[in-house]
């Protein structure tokens, strides 16, 4: 009798594992379409009708523009799923699982852990490392985690296409959080060009998630070697970063606060993401409908004793490669955070942070700029102190500079410091940049110089910032300080 029930249990899973679903695919293809057409539907009432959204109102409408992608998303499914059945409950079980691990764990370690944002694209190697090996590893994570830990198991798993599902599932939930804190930590943001950016992260994280579930259904279904998962949570890592350096390429600006800024928003990140959707899913519906027919005969399918401990030991292979790929990336967020450049000038050594470009003009010593993020300078001169002067009569011949150059010029603050055992004269300043003959927008700068007294000359290390950037290059500049020797 249990022979019976056996084999009867063989057939079963053979029949699932040669089995197809193409309405998976149309609805994949109908929800982008619906998608698009919703995106150029805002877009074209934001520009009619230009709403003067502020407030709560703002916010509100961001957050349910968050949703849309995969809210549609899961209502197509259901839809199809009255065709060919597919227990919706554990679909949206993994979207808010998927969701609840992003809010609780992804996002908040890819954005205030390692704060990706703030050095991401400083250069080509903190790109790569942060979008592949910060970014791209910590979010298909969560999406396996997802899918492997909370449905892997469970009887419904038992069809190949089932692992696109949940994986598209469970990465449409950790877009909807991404989208979310984007909305909620802008306080809002302009419709269209929020719509645009939520449904280029929707669709981008669907397709990583159908991928990496390909990876999982095949796992499930068929007998394959420990590396299997491991490959595919690698490739789908690499993808999700490859195209966010793509993006961050192409589609260079941000996204407006508040009113909207009229005009279009940008559709480059939009067509990218369309076109990746559209390729990864085309390419995974060709890979199952291979492994279907390969599997015709049964081959490969998975006997029961050494389904339990195989798929144990690709797991644990899996979380290692996450493991590795995490201490690169935490090896590379480092370098960039808290890598430096040195230098030696006219007896001056000393070194500043990495990511920020040499601009050295005449009369100074070093002068290093943060071109990619916070527009910082940190300057070094050396000026010779007038015989029989002091201290303040440096001071005061950098005030008739910068008042000759500058509105407003103002010392908000002096005072007396040690630095590495040398004694140093500080004084805070402000001034309002003209700017020139370019026709800019006058510019509020704050900066603070430290001024050493070597033998007849005076060094003076300045940092210029906005003030909107000021304290958090602070510290930096402090570090830099500490660094020069003379």
């Amino acid at each position: 009798m249990s022979q019976q029930s056996s084999a009867s249990s063989g057939l079963d899973r053979y029949a699932k594992a040669a089995q197809t679903r193409s309405g998976v695919w149309r609805s994949a293809v109908v929800t982008l379409i619906v998608l698009l057409v919703f995106v150029a539907a805002v877009v074209a009432i934001e520009i009619a009708l230009q709403p003067q959204l502020s407030g709560i109102g703002l916010l509100a409408a961001g957050v349910v523009l968050a949703v849309v992608p995969a809210v549609l998303w899961l209502i197509f499914f259901y839809l199809q799923d009255r065709v060919e059945p597919e227990p919706v409950g554990h679909v949206a079980q993994m979207f808010v699982i998927g969701l609840a691990l992003a809010g609780a764990i992804g996002v908040p370690l890819s954005d205030q852990v390692f704060r990706t944002q703030d050095w991401l694209f400083r250069d080509l190697g903190s790109t790569l490392i942060g979008a592949v090996f910060v970014r791209g590893a910590i979010e298909t994570f969560i999406v396996y985690a997802a899918v492997r830990y909370f449905m892997f198991d469970s009887p419904e798993f038992d069809e190949r296409t089932d692992g696109v599902i949940y994986g598209m599932a469970a990465g449409l939930g950790y877009a909807t959080a991404a989208n979310l804190q984007f909305i909620l930590a802008s306080g809002g943001a302009a419709l269209g060009g929020a719509e645009v950016y939520v449904v280029e992260v929707a669709l981008a994280y669907a397709a990583f998630g159908g991928l990496l579930g390909y990876f999982l259904g095949h796992a499930k279904m068929q007998r394959d070697p420990i590396w299997w998962l491991p490959l595919g949570f690698v490739i789908t890592a690499a993808l999700n970063g490859l195209f966010l350096m793509l993006r961050g390429q192409l589609e260079s600006g941000s996204i407006s606060v508040g009113a909207q800024a009229g005009g279009l928003p940008s559709l480059t990140g939009l067509l990218l993401a369309g076109a990746l959707a559209i390729v990864v899913t085309a390419v995974v519906a060709w890979l199952i409908q291979r492994d279907v027919s390969a599997s015709s005969g049964g081959a490969g399918l998975k006997a029961a004793e050494d389904a339990a401990i195989g798929d144990r030991q690709a797991n644990l292979a899996t979380v290692g490669v996450f493991a590795v790929m995490l201490i690169i990336g935490v090896i590379g967020w480092n370098g960039a955070v808290n890598g430096v450049t040195a230098f030696e000038n006219d007896g001056i050594r000393g070194a500043y942070p990495a990511y920020f470009s040499a601009a050295t003009g005449t009369g100074e010593v070093m002068r290093a700029a943060d071109r990619t993020g916070t527009g910082a300078e940190f300057v070094v001169r050396r000026i010779e102190l007038p015989a029989g002067k002091d201290i303040k009569a440096v001071m005061s011949i950098l005030a008739a500079e910068r008042a000759a150059n500058n509105l407003m010029y103002k010392v908000v603050r002096t005072g007396e410091e040690s630095i590495q055992g040398r004694a140093a004269t500080i004084q805070e300043f402000a001034w309002v940049d003209q700017g020139g003959l370019t026709g800019a927008v006058p510019q509020v700068f704050q900066g603070t110089d430290y001024l050493f007294v070597s033998g007849d000359k005076v060094v003076i290390a300045t940092l210029i910032a906005t003030p909107d950037t000021i304290g958090a290059v602070q510290p930096l500049f402090e570090r830099f300080v500490s660094s020069l020797s003379f």
